[in-house]
């Protein structure tokens, strides 16, 4: 037989779900006749059939509860001060304790998924259930109700701006449908990434400089994660449901951010401006030609980005400008005039810095005395202190988020994470501090001692 059809072929090594692979590793072949050394680790075969049962577990959790909040809220949550509480409590317990209700399949990433879900759909059923005005939340249709509690939609106001600005509305599911090219460019730096990062017990013995380019690889492999997975998910879902998401790219740790500044910093306070500062009429878009009811501006930004312009009421606005008309109720034409007020606000703050340097040297008197700060710069300074105990606080609340994770998926919390993240916010709020208060010697600064300064950091933390 083997003279007459010749040697047979050698069969695949292993195969993926029926599917033949390559022989050889192509990657690992280029590599090695590019002259690297290439060591290869025996893994455990990744748990394919408990991970999808798991997957198909954590489907029916986010629909059945997805359903579950919109009819709780229309039925009973929105009619009583008392209703909004029972709801939001007992919804919040649900899915906070959604990682014990079902235990871990093996599958470290959909045991990791479940934590963090259960964690920001719990802060955004307190968004949706007590923050927004439920003008705003009647004016949602159930999957926009849906894509606010368990996904990353764009928000309404922005899409409504957008399309004032273009003249049309653009088409949601083709909006997803434009991201998904980029998320297999992600997938595919994902997995050239995990040919650098090795298993985590061979990193025990690495020097100090070894592990913090560990670190550096398998940061940009969990972004490239993040980013691929969950804008993958994020975009097939909107196409289905018909809601466009917001990028998860360069935002995806907004998705957790912005909700903690939100529930934890919007309060009641900013409840009641919403409702005078909320209505813009635009076009609706689920394709009637009704008003869509959204806010005008949502000022909620992660990290300290927030510091570097004071936000303003519009009443604040109104009486610098010496008349107590609120702009949230004027007709819709004055929006192009309020976003030039805010885009002119951060250019004008932005230079702040120098404006009071050039101010204090002009105060100086003839005997060296100096005049006293204005009203103006004491109440700058007063609202950059406040955005920083917030910005402190928000890191803060980012380190319990990933300490939550880290006890439901790998069964122990020792702070780590919380110290971690305290320590970026301090950090974070001493560059920005630096940069307002010495804005020249900031802009003398080369590039590449900045990119030292912040490995240097680094490899302060890695530890943890």
């Amino acid at each position: 037989m083997a003279s007459l059809f010749g040697a047979q072929k050698q069969r695949p090594r292993s195969k993926l779900l029926g599917v033949p692979l390559l022989y050889t590793d192509p990657v690992l072949d280029f590599a090695r006749k590019a002259g690297f050394k290439v060591t290869e680790y025996n893994q455990p075969r990744y748990p394919l059939w408990p991970a999808a049962f798991a997957f198909l577990q954590t489907l029916g959790f986010i629909l059945g509860t997805g359903a579950l909040a919109y009819f709780l809220y229309h039925g009973i949550a929105k009619r009583s001060q008392a209703g909004k509480w029972l709801c939001s409590v007992s919804l919040i317990s649900l899915f906070l304790l959604w990682p014990t209700i079902t235990p871990q399949s093996g599958a470290m990433l959909l045991d990791f998924f479940r934590p963090a879900l259960g964690f920001r759909s719990a802060l955004l059923i307190w968004d949706v259930f007590m923050l927004r005005p439920v003008e705003e939340v009647n004016s949602w249709h159930p999957f926009q109700f849906f894509a606010q509690i368990w996904a990353f939609p764009r928000e309404l106001d922005e899409i409504a701006v957008r399309s004032e600005r273009e003249g049309y509305v653009r088409s949601p599911r083709i909006e997803n449908l434009k991201r998904m090219p980029k998320v297999l460019l992600e997938l595919v730096i994902l997995i050239l990434t995990l040919y650098v990062v090795p298993p985590y017990e061979y990193t025990k013995n690495m020097s100090q400089l070894a592990f913090h380019l560990y670190n550096d690889a398998l940061g940009v492999s969990i972004l490239m994660a993040l980013a691929a997975i969950c804008d993958g998910l994020l975009s097939l879902m909107g196409i289905v449901i018909g809601v466009e998401m917001a990028d998860m790219l360069s935002h995806w740790n907004r998705a957790i951010a912005t909700v903690l500044h939100r529930v934890v910093f919007g309060g009641s306070k900013a409840a009641r401006n919403q409702v005078d500062r909320k209505i813009v009429a635009a076009k609706a878009l689920n394709g009637s030609q009704s008003a869509a009811h959204a806010l005008l501006r949502r000022k909620h930004l992660d990290g300290l980005s927030e510091t570097e312009y004071a936000e303003t009421t519009d009443d604040d606005d109104a009486a610098a400008n010496g008349n107590g008309t609120s702009s949230g109720v004027k007709q819709q034409s004055t929006n192009g005039a309020a976003r030039r007020r805010d885009a002119s606000q951060l250019r004008l703050t932005s230079t702040a810095p120098g404006a009071d340097d050039k101010s204090k040297k002009s105060s100086k008197k003839g005997n060296g005395a100096v005049a006293q700060p204005t009203a103006s710069q004491q109440a700058s300074s007063k609202k950059f202190t406040s955005k920083a105990i917030s910005a402190i606080l928000t890191f803060a609340c980012s380190g319990i988020f990933h300490e939550h994770i880290t006890y439901f998926t790998l069964g122990f919390a020792n702070g780590e994470n919380f110290l971690f993240f305290l320590l970026n916010g301090f950090a974070t709020v001493g560059t920005t501090w630096f940069k307002r208060t010495f804005p020249e010697i900031n802009s003398k600064i080369p590039t590449w001692a900045s990119v030292i300064m912040l490995h240097l950091f680094f490899l302060a933390v890695s530890p943890l």
